[in-house]
């Protein structure tokens, strides 16, 4: 179909899709709390014919445009905020105090929004069937709701034969996309170390055992020791975000817990990682008279982009944004994401969409750039309209690993 054709449906839509991202955005929830969000999502679907699923267990929503086609395509998008107050300044900020969408997810619903209305208006020419699986509690690990969509079938009745996943992304220009095969984004790990000291008077440290003092030692150690015990070639984040003690100033203090992230790309240097910890804070402690221990959650896998589909939409994406606006040689980023699960699950492709923000994700200044969410739902839909990813494979391949 001519792709004016599209561009005429999406201008019949368009502010009202853009109205929509503003009024996520303003009334921003937190993970597994997104009722009003699920709320206004469900409505807004239906207002534009678009056949949508709640569920009783958890907020999110799935829009199914059934097409009776054999083959069925998934789109994850996240819809939870982070407990971040917002300070960009912009008239249409955030009102719910301590909470803001500083990582875009109100940009990534819009998107699934526009790319199911289009579906549902162009469904005579659409090939697939389309889910688009509005996600709670991506910002939740290690607990996040990826998972618990799964479990709750998002990917049977029909069956989804790949998923698509984007993330916007303030160091690409709007119109740039970032792409690759294989590993695109880290499996995340979270530990707390908890050290375990003996109390005395700070003028008479030799009747106690300083638990500031191993903190320090193992902070130390985190960051000297690690780079002797991974492949260098294999990239990985140890870092410390938080230390609390309790006591006096002028008492020997005897609890320190500390808590961190773990971000890897191999399964051997994430258990390489883990024992290492482990080991060395419980020699750390015993080298000084006391006792740590490490507790460990195992977070979100590698996010891993199936090598035959993400060369098809590689190439699709060159055709519609030009060859210089898709960045193929960049690197996985360490930052990671539960999509990691339906990538687990069924092949998949997820891509970086550019936002043009000078201010990282995850800070209280970021604020994706309107416009990129005009890219996101053309080059999703026209990718589902064009169906390469249906064709030339067996989808019921396992996913690139």
């Amino acid at each position: 179909m001519q792709s004016n054709h599209i561009r005429d449906e999406w201008s019949a839509v368009k502010s009202a899709v853009h109205e929509l991202r503003w009024a996520l955005h303003q009334r921003p929830e937190l993970g597994y709390q997104e009722h009003r969000t699920t709320q206004v999502i469900q409505e807004f679907l239906l207002k534009h014919g678009v056949e949508c699923k709640l569920f009783p267990e958890t907020t999110g929503v799935v829009a199914f445009i059934d097409n009776k086609a054999a083959v069925t395509v998934g789109l994850r998008v996240d819809i939870d905020a982070l407990p971040l107050e917002e300070n960009t300044g912009h008239p249409q900020s955030s009102q719910n105090p301590g909470i803001m969408h500083a990582c875009g997810h109100d940009m990534h619903a819009s998107i699934g929004a526009g790319v199911a209305i289009l579906a549902s208006r162009l469904r005579q020419y659409m090939p697939v069937n389309v889910k688009v699986i509005f996600q709670p509690a991506e910002e939740c690990s290690p607990n996040g709701g990826a998972k618990k969509m799964i479990a709750l079938h998002v990917l049977e009745q029909p069956p989804v034969d790949y998923m698509l996943g984007l993330h916007v992304w303030p160091d690409y220009k709007v119109g740039e996309i970032g792409i690759r095969p294989g590993a695109i984004m880290a499996a995340s790990d979270k530990f707390r170390i908890i050290v375990t000291g003996v109390s005395a008077h700070a003028a008479q440290p030799h009747k106690g055992t300083d638990s500031i003092l191993i903190a320090s030692e193992i902070v130390n150690a985190i960051y000297k020791g690690i780079p002797r015990k991974v492949d260098p070639f294999d990239p990985y984040v140890l870092t410390i975000g938080e230390i609390s003690s309790r006591g006096r100033y002028n008492v020997i203090c005897d609890h320190v817990e500390m808590s961190g992230t773990i971000r890897t790309f191999t399964a051997a240097t994430r258990t390489s990682i883990h024992k290492w910890l482990a080991d060395m804070v419980s020699q750390v402690a015993a080298l000084h008279q006391g006792k740590a221990e490490v507790i460990l959650e195992r977070g979100y896998d590698v996010v891993s982009n199936d090598m035959t589909l993400t060369a098809q939409f590689t190439a699709h994406a060159q055709e519609v944004l030009g060859t210089a606006a898709v960045k193929t040689g960049n690197q996985p980023s360490l930052i990671a994401e539960d999509f990691s699960a339906y990538s687990q699950m069924v092949p998949s492709v997820y891509f970086h969409l550019g936002c043009d923000c000078q201010y990282p994700l995850h800070s209280d200044h970021f604020l994706a750039n309107e416009e990129a969410l005009d890219v996101g739902v053309e080059l999703l839909t026209t990718f589902l309209l064009a169906t390469q990813a249906a064709n030339g494979r067996n989808v019921s391949e396992k996913p690139a690993t």
